[in-house]
């Protein structure tokens, strides 16, 4: 059984603030079943991110979304092949497994 809880916001954007273009890469399976990282929480955290940083006044980061059927599963990653060219960061919503 899989059970995920997404990080706190301030977490996350710690992590992130190094990097300028960010794709923030949902799983649509498990991590959706959870409700912690499928399509509907990878928008749901693009908007606190850009929320976050008007209210901060830091607007340097820009964000991608997409969300994939499964991280975990290599045939359902070559539609990211042209994505991740463009970004700084890959932001994952998956599980432990989807991650490697």
């Amino acid at each position: 059984m899989i059970v995920a809880e997404q990080k706190p916001l301030d977490e996350i954007r710690r992590m992130i603030a190094p990097y300028e273009k960010i794709l923030i890469l949902g799983c649509g399976t498990c991590m959706t079943v959870c409700g912690a990282g499928g399509e509907r929480e990878v928008s749901l955290l693009h908007s606190a991110l850009c929320v976050a940083q008007a209210r901060d006044g830091d607007g340097t980061q820009s964000f991608l979304e997409y969300t994939v059927k499964r991280q975990c599963d290599f045939e359902f990653l070559d539609v990211l092949v042209d994505r991740v060219k463009e970004v700084d960061a890959i932001l994952s919503l998956g599980c432990g497994v989807g991650v490697q």
